[in-house]
This record gives structure tokens, sequence and C-alpha cells, in this order.
């Protein structure tokens, strides 16, 4: 009886929208005046005989589910792809058009419409090129490029809050060389979870694609009117030239794609030491060399097998949405009163609009939870911006080792803190589009997403 064969096939396709477009990422609203790099879809097919997925990975900085629904549904009338099967996660740049409502940041939808296709072609080429492969995985550390953004400030130090009467106990994101720092409220996640494929008709193994997890929130340091895939994109593009992939390969050019993992309390500033930033994507371009040549090294490693089994699970959580009481958005209703016209500039006015319109909203919010099996390798994917102990905590209970972490994965459901860290405040605890879930929220997810993984591995 034959062995079994694995087939793979990746793709890429542009996303880049026109200018005029509105970029979310900051609680003002910016508009595109200049294209520094393009955007893309990136995808990966990878079919066992039993089973297909797709891996897709989106230069934006969010996706809800109804929009990736609609590309899912495209790539399955094309491809026979379920669309259970189909894993979309967003790179969170925050140089890309607005997909879903943040802030003062009102959605793209024409440019949603159009970029769906867009999207969807991109798994459909990468079907087209599925051609027998070998796959493998491996983990790295990559520590130097990664810290905790939220602070715990010395005694004394006024932390700011837009809410009257609540007092925070962390910071985010506090200054470079801010003498009142004491330490951070919580920990990093410097693993570096790589899957390679490679040409199995090649004798030297030519490099076919390579899906990478990194847990670092964005970089940063260019224009607030740029467009540009941040660090993200540099990865994919060194990856090139470090593993030797080809790039103008006629049937399958090698397509290098980097996810990220559980970043929602993860930057890239070092608050130790002051940034030297000559000129714009200085930083960028140092950080993202860092974290190739941490996926290239653990790309080393790999070793590969012609064939691995397939599977998929996944199951939709219905969690309840933090709504605002009625006397808080009458006092937000007379804070607005008071606010200058024009764009909301102080916190407490920008927080006063997010509580009047998180006023209309439902109270119950729908997301799914995903994880994938790959040989001994799973990736759990999570909606919106998992906080680091999340994922430290699902790989250490995983049955499967390694687990990969995908964040910003299927949906956005805003910023995730655990328990323990909702009870610190902070930035990413505030009432807004951004965090809305209820505070228990992290932990139900994280409890699906094990016995989803539990149920995998039986």
């Amino acid at each position: 009886m034959p062995e079994k064969q694995l087939l793979a096939g990746a793709a890429t396709a542009a996303i880049t929208p026109s200018l005029g477009v509105s970029i979310c990422g900051s609680m003002i609203d910016h508009t595109a005046e200049n294209i520094h790099d393009d955007l893309h879809a990136r995808s990966l097919v990878l079919d066992s005989g039993d089973a297909k997925i797709a891996l897709v990975v989106l230069d934006l900085i969010a996706a809800r589910k109804e929009w990736l629904s609609e590309i899912k549904h495209q790539i399955q009338s094309f491809t026979g792809i379920p669309m259970s099967n189909i894993l979309i996660s967003c790179t969170h740049t925050h140089s890309a058009p607005t997909p879903v409502p943040v802030f003062q940041s009102n959605v793209e939808k024409k440019y949603l419409q159009w970029a769906a296709t867009r999207v969807a072609d991109s798994v459909r080429v990468a079907v087209q090129r599925l051609q027998p492969a070998r796959i493998g995985w491996a983990v790295g550390k990559e520590d130097r490029v990664v810290f905790n953004r939220r602070y715990f400030m010395k005694p004394g130090t006024k932390l700011p809050s837009p809410f009257p009467g609540i007092e925070d106990k962390v910071l985010m994101n506090p200054g470079e060389m801010n003498p009142a720092i004491d330490k951070p409220a919580g920990p990093i996640d410097p693993d570096v979870t790589v899957l390679a494929v490679q040409k199995a008709e090649q004798a030297d193994g030519q490099p076919l694609a390579l899906y990478a997890s990194y847990a670092l929130h964005y970089v940063g340091g260019n224009p607030g009117t740029d467009i540009s895939a941040d660090y993200f994109a540099l990865v994919g593009d060194m990856l090139h030239d470090l593993t030797g992939g080809p790039r103008r390969d006629p049937q399958q050019p090698f397509v290098g794609m980097i996810a990220n993992a559980c970043f929602g309390d993860i930057n890239n500033i070092d608050v130790r030491t002051k940034l030297r930033q000559q000129f714009y994507y200085q930083h960028m371009f140092a950080v993202a060399e860092t974290v190739a040549r941490a996926i290239h090294d653990t790309w080393r490693e790999i070793k590969y097998r012609n064939w691995v089994p397939v599977a998929v699970q996944e199951k939709t959580l219905d969690l309840a949405v933090r709504k605002p009481s009625a006397a808080d958005v009458q006092q937000a209703k007379e804070t607005l009163e008071k606010a200058p016209q024009g764009p909301l500039r102080q916190l407490p006015d920008i927080y006063a609009r997010e509580t009047v319109q998180l006023a209309d909203w439902p109270e119950r919010f729908k997301t799914p939870v995903q994880v994938l099996r790959v040989g001994d390798l799973a990736l759990c994917a999570l909606p919106g911006e998992p906080f680091c102990q999340t994922g430290l905590d699902i790989k250490a209970k995983s049955p499967f080792k390694p687990t990969m972490m995908v964040g910003m994965a299927n949906d956005y459901a805003g910023y995730l803190p655990t328990e323990e860290q909702h009870a610190l405040g902070g930035y990413e605890t505030w009432r807004a589009k951004s965090s809305f879930l209820e505070v228990t929220a992290a932990a139900k997810i994280q409890e699906a997403a094990l016995q989803l993984l539990g149920a995998l591995a039986r």
C-alpha cells in the first residue's frame, strides 16, 4: 500500500487600499496620505487526503466574524474547504484601513467589500498550487524585543483614568526611563513557533512556505497617515532571503507569513532605555530582522515528515457584554455636551463617547474558539487580543506539545485581560468598543480552548 502524501500550496494577494481611507489604531481617526508598503493576505493550504485546512493571515488591525464568514463562504464555495477548517487571523498592524469600529474611526465598508474577494482569491490560488510536500515544526525563543507594557508604579504616582472615581493600579506605556516605574504587571511569551513546508519533489527540500507565530503587538514608529503592514510583512520578506525560498518560482513562490500570538499586553517598548530612531521605520526594520533571524534559527532545526493527520475543532461562546449603567450613560452625555466640537482629544470625552455608543450594543456577544491539529502540533486560534498569560496557561495545559497560539483570529472580541489583570485596571480594561466583554471572558475562552484541544487529542 503506498505511503500517504501531504499536499500543500501557498499564495498571496494584495489588499492595499486607495489613499484617503480611514486608518484606525489610535483614539483619533487618521486618513491615509501615503503607502509605505503594500498590505497582503497570505494563505497556506494543507491537504492530508482526509482533511483540508487553510491558514490565512491578513495585514489588518482586526476583523469581525461577520466579514470573515463572508470570506470563508466564498472560499468554501470555490474550493470545497469547510468554513470550520479555515483560520483567518489579523496581524494587528495599526497602519491599515478601518475594518471594525474602534474609537473615532468608522468602518471602511467599500474597502471590506473589495478586499473580501482578494482574500478568498489567495486561498483559491493556494489550492491550485497544491503539490506533494513535507512538513515540520519547532519552537524557538526570542526575548530581547518583547516587553509587558503594563506596569505597577511607585506609591504616590497619579494614574490617569477616563472614568471618575476609578483608581487603576497599573499604567500602560508609562514612558521610557520613567523614574516612577516599579515593575511589570505581567509576563512575556518569548516563544517563536514555526510551521514549515517544503517541496517533496525537490531533492534539496526547497522551501514552499513558512507560518510562524510570535506575541508582539506591533512596532510602529511610522507616520500616522502611512499605510504599512508594519514589522509583520518585513519579517515575511526577510525570510525569503534567510531560508533561500524562491521569490519567483512560476508554480509556487515561497510565502513567508507571521501571525500574532497572545499579545494584548505585550509591546516592543523597553522602558529602561531611550529609543533613538533617526528616521521613520528604522526601529521597525531592526525588530523585524531580530525576529526573522529567530524564526530562521528555529526553522533550521525542523525535521520534516511526508504526511501528518490534520483535524479541526471549533466552538462558539456566548459571552456577556460589559454594558454601562443608566447613570454611566447620563454622566457621559453630560460630559459630551461640554466637549469641544471636532475630534475628541481628552480621555474623559473619548470614553464618554464610547459609553454612549456601548449603551446601544446587545447584551451578549458570540465569538468562536478554534483549534487545529497538524500532526503533533496544535494551533489554538483565539478571537481578539488575548493577554500573554492566557497563551502561557493554554500551552502549559495543552495535550499537544507544542501548541501554537494565534490571536486576533476569526473575530474581533476586543482586549481579553485575565480576571487578575481586570482587577488592576489600566487601558486594556477600560470599557469601550476595544474592551467590552465580561470580566470572566478570558477564563471562559481558555476553558473552551483546552476542552477542544483535549477532544482533538483523543
